[in-house]
């Protein structure tokens, strides 16, 4: 092409780009994400939204949310930055990410980093199928491989990042919601040439990436978002492990570290193996305090915790990774959060009221230490692996939940403490709830800071079994200890 057919080009798209970032304000402001969408999960393992939410995404057109973009005004622009997102099922959350991620705010097409998303599908039968070809076919951004079966997380990834164009590629969980501003954080914290991979701060990854987040609706979420990331602007920190809801890198890091590695088949792991082998290049490993990823978490690969599948997983790929770099892996550190520590501390005092001196407890820890140091107390983490450390994942189903808490009792657990961040096990694993309270009493429970359930002896007196309370375990608010 030519210089002048170039330049003509370009003024050509640059006046249809402000026809259409006219149209894509009018577009968001018909039928945008609505900010009063509530994106607070009403279940966990796999993660689920409420009714009226699913609707409110799903039952919007697409043509509402997405505006046409043939592609003939970017016939000339190389992307920047290539994003690559492995889907299968969960369409509700698939539309959310990449709703959010072609909406991002722009005075222009031109004026905004120049990005490809590339999505790969791994065999969904929810309608993401049709739904990722009638996206292709509004935004020429958008690029999709089908798998039609599923060939796993790191699989999928490298189909996705083998045809990436881009100087920067991104791997992006479909369970995500981006906001603006975030590549231009990304593309200026990779400026650095030391850094190798990039991770966001976010509401849910288990880890030091994770802080306090107060929001409950998209627009809540952008308005967070927004200060969050002014607050911390160009603040980063080392980091163990960029869990790949959200990691990023300039292509010649991924040309130097590899591809993701597959042995880890369908999922966990592969994202503290690319960390290890980041390192091991001689690159930073870190994560960007001034760019905030909204991460649902669970919503695919906790499909597979009721069937059992998860825990098998988790096992399996753990001693991969261990057979690999030849060190025992261990649970993610986390960053203090002022909240969870007044929480910590008021369980504390709640179990050396509540509970004799000496007693042996079982805590539904998440694998958090601080809750086992509980004065005058022996604890364990429940569940439990082989190793007398905390297991590393939730149980399978309630069957699991009940043989764990058997086993516990068996070795000497007389009490199981369950943090009210946690009391939503009681729901999910609706038989473990009913068998605690068929079996045993609660000596604490809701609205304190625990559920206290005594598992040694008879349902302790004045504990009344006519009806589970709220936490789905019955009770008489807090009983002294003698």
């Amino acid at each position: 092409m030519s210089a002048s057919t170039r330049a003509n080009v370009r003024a050509s798209a640059n006046v249809h780009a402000k026809a259409q970032a006219s149209a894509n304000e009018k577009a968001r402001a018909n039928g945008g994400i609505p900010d009063d969408l509530v994106l607070t999960p009403i279940a966990r393992w796999p993660t689920t939204l409420d009714e009226a939410s699913v609707r409110a995404v799903l039952d919007a057109p697409i043509e509402r949310r997405v505006l046409a973009r043939d592609g003939e005004d970017e016939s000339d622009v190389m992307p920047r930055i290539s994003i690559v997102i492995v889907t299968l099922d969960g369409l509700v959350f698939t539309r959310l990410c990449l709703e959010s991620l072609l909406a991002v705010p722009t005075s222009t097409i031109l004026e905004a980093i120049a990005f490809e998303a590339i999505v790969v599908d791994n065999g969904s039968t929810d309608g993401t199928v049709a739904y990722l070809g009638e996206l292709a076919a509004r935004d020429a951004r958008v690029r999709v491989i089908y798998n039609g079966r599923n060939a796993g997380f790191a699989a999928a990834t490298n189909q996705g990042a083998a045809t990436a164009r881009g100087a920067i590629v991104v791997l992006l969980n479909n369970d995500t919601i981006v906001t603006a501003g975030w590549l231009e954080r990304i593309a200026d914290h990779l400026a650095d040439q030391r850094i190798g991979l990039l991770g966001a701060v976010t509401n849910r990854a288990g880890n030091e990436a994770e802080i306090a987040a107060s929001y409950r609706t998209y627009g809540e979420l952008r308005g967070f978002a927004q200060r969050h990331c002014e607050a911390h602007a160009g603040e980063r920190f080392d980091i163990r492990t960029v869990t790949m809801f959200c990691a990023a890198m300039r292509r010649e890091v991924l040309e130097t570290i590899g591809p993701l590695d597959e042995r880890f088949e369908i999922g966990l792991f592969e994202d503290d193996d690319y960390a290890m082998r980041a390192r091991q290049a001689g690159y930073r490993v870190v994560c960007a305090e001034d760019l905030f990823v909204h991460h649902f978490g669970q919503a695919s690969i906790g499909r597979l915790g009721p069937t059992g599948e998860y825990g098998a997983l988790f096992h399996a790929n753990r001693a991969r990774w261990e057979e690999k770099w030849g060190v025992a892996w261990q649970p993610y550190e986390r960053r203090e959060k002022p909240a969870y520590r007044d929480l910590v501390g008021r369980i504390r005092q709640l179990v050396s009221d509540a509970v004799p001196a000496g007693a042996r407890i079982a805590v539904i820890s998440k694998g958090d230490d601080e809750l086992l140091r509980l004065d005058g107390h022996q604890a364990w983490h429940f569940p439990e692996g082989e190793d007398g450390r905390y297991s590393g994942h939730y149980p399978a189903d309630s069957a699991a939940c009940i043989a764990e808490l058997e086993r516990m009792r068996a070795k000497g657990a007389e009490y199981l403490v369950i943090p009210e961040t946690s009391r939503w096990w009681l729901q999910h694993y609706a038989q473990f709830g009913e068998h605690l309270h068929a079996h045993y009493g609660a000596i604490a429970e809701e609205p304190l800071p625990a559920t206290i359930v005594a598992l040694s002896g008879p349902v302790a007196s004045g504990v009344t079994r006519s009806g589970a309370s709220a936490s789905g375990v019955p009770g008489a608010g807090v009983k002294r200890r003698n």
